[in-house]
């Protein structure tokens, strides 16, 4: 099962990044520059029943190249 924290989780894409001699596209505290959402804060969408955020599991095993809440992209 998927968990949120957003310290545990940016290092977990700085590590996979390191890791991978990957770029490092995700803002360093997790802040969104578009929607001020914390990309890795598991967010519930206006009106709907639909989470967005991406967990830990999830930052240590895939580049990180936009939001989920506002789908913008960081690397464009």
């Amino acid at each position: 099962m998927e968990h949120y924290n957003i310290s545990e989780a940016i290092e977990a894409q700085e590590r996979y990044c390191k890791k991978n001699c990957l770029p490092y596209f995700a803002p360093d505290d997790g802040i969104c520059y578009r929607c001020n959402k914390n990309i890795y804060e598991k967010i519930k969408r206006n009106g709907t029943s639909i989470e967005r955020g991406i967990s830990v599991e999830a930052a240590g095993t895939n580049l990180i190249t936009g939001c989920p809440h506002c789908s913008w992209s960081f690397c464009e």
